[in-house]
């Protein structure tokens, strides 16, 4: 008898996850604890086990996102039970099974073609763009999630290539044929008058949370978002005596480092900057768990992810501790390794955009919630300022800060502000 298998809950806010990848092919036999798939929260993606042994019958192919507690997968006993619920599994799809007769082009009669009615057909195909013959033949099993993609798109899936378990067609499949502007049902490609479609990415998963996040946190709070400057030539200094002592420190202490040092020295300042809202209350925190805004690479190059990997307790780190801990926490976020502890949890973020927007640019991240400020500072630039009296090249990094002004009035705002500038200007002050 077959044991089902549901999307794990691997989070207590969690309430749906994609199916990255499966780890076991279906119809392979796993067994228990061995790597089973990687699943996608709207945190991080989580390796899971197998909870038992048995032969693998996929249900949800990767690409799919499902609700938490919702069949993914069969553990059978045998290859022949997988191919048994793997039957079932398509005979319960029947009502939205596609066939290539069904879904044939409206200029093409739906009987059975004889020698003698067959000259209206060709005529048609005659005038005709030449059109790819149908990949599939009889009756089409594709997953539900590439057949609403299929409708929603006017798609005809008789003319696309499934790549799943049995030549299923699922959610890549779909995409792949979308990308090559296939019209309805003749598989004409689309006229080239209009604009052609370089790639065509679905809003869900990871992109989904994101998406929902930064609108329910522009439509949640009074964002507000100051900018200034400062000469970051005497911390670059330090910093490069640091950089010569790397082999002894163990680490090439980067800028983020002093960075979020001068974040904790503002906020020693200016305690409520290290803030979130609760309800009707206002929750300061003592220790400053530094949310780290960092990109995740996509599955292609039109896409990214994006998460706030989490620091935690950096006031009581030095400068070259803090290096140590933030490259360790990128290293297991972006390696798919990170706990729940890695990415839930911050008290403030730093969204810094150095070396990737132009020098000198100002940028206003929107917040990450439920914290009640945002640090982003962007790419330094050299260039003319006066100094001490006389015109001198220095270094200058633009900063931006951003806070909800339900949480934080301009007041206490500006003295944060003030606070790390002189945390930036005088690098003395985060070495005390």
């Amino acid at each position: 008898m077959a044991t089902e298998y549901v999307m794990p809950k691997l989070a207590m806010a969690m309430n749906e996850g994609t199916i990255n990848e499966w780890l076991i092919g279906h119809g392979e036999k796993v067994e228990q604890e061995a790597p089973l798939a990687t699943v996608e929260t709207e945190k991080v993606a989580y390796d899971v086990t197998s909870p038992t042994s048995g032969y693998l019958c996929i249900v949800k192919d990767a690409g799919e996102t499902v609700e938490c507690d919702t069949l993914i997968a069969w553990f059978c006993e045998s290859p022949e039970e997988v191919e048994a619920y793997a039957n079932q599994g398509a005979n319960n799809d029947a009502p939205d099974t596609v066939t290539a007769a069904t879904e044939s082009s409206d200029n093409v009669s739906k009987s059975s073609p004889s020698a003698a009615n067959n000259d209206s057909v060709r005529e048609d195909a005659a005038t005709a763009v030449s059109a790819p013959a149908p990949v599939s033949v009889g009756r089409i099993i594709a997953s539900p999630l590439a057949k609403k993609m299929a409708r929603d798109k006017d798609l005809n899936l008789a003319l696309v290539q499934g790549s799943g378990p049995n030549g299923r067609i699922v959610k890549r499949d779909v995409n792949d044929a979308l990308s090559r502007n296939l019209h309805l049902n003749t598989g004409i490609a689309a006229p080239t008058s209009g604009p052609r479609e370089l790639a065509r990415i679905p809003i869900a998963g990871m992109r989904k949370v994101i998406s929902d996040r930064m609108m329910q946190s522009l439509q949640t709070t009074a964002q507000l978002s100051s900018a200034w400057e400062s000469d970051i030539t005497d911390l670059m200094a330090t910093r490069a005596k640091f950089v010569e002592r790397q082999d002894a420190l163990g680490t090439k202490v980067s800028v983020n480092a002093f960075l979020i040092k001068a974040m904790a020295y503002a906020i020693k300042q200016v305690p409520i900057a290290n803030a979130c809202r609760e309800g009707d209350d206002i929750v300061v925190f003592e220790n400053i768990n530094m949310g780290i805004a960092m990109s995740l690479p996509g599955n292609s190059e039109y896409e990214s992810g994006l998460v706030v990997a989490v620091l935690r307790n950096v006031e009581r780190m030095g400068l070259v501790e803090i290096d140590i801990e933030m490259k360790a926490l990128f290293e297991r976020v972006r390696g798919g390794k990170g706990t729940r502890e890695d990415t839930t949890g911050s008290t403030i973020t730093l969204s810094s955009t150095a070396g990737i927007a132009p020098p000198g640019m100002t940028t206003t991240p929107v917040l990450n919630l439920p914290n009640a400020a945002l640090v982003g500072p962007s790419t330094p630039v050299k260039r003319p300022v006066v100094h001490n009296g006389d015109v001198v090249v220095r270094t200058m990094l633009p900063v931006s800060f951003t806070f909800d002004h339900c949480l934080l009035d301009g007041e206490p705002a500006a003295r944060f502000m003030s606070a790390m500038h002189d945390a930036l200007e005088n690098p003395e002050l985060m070495l005390a």
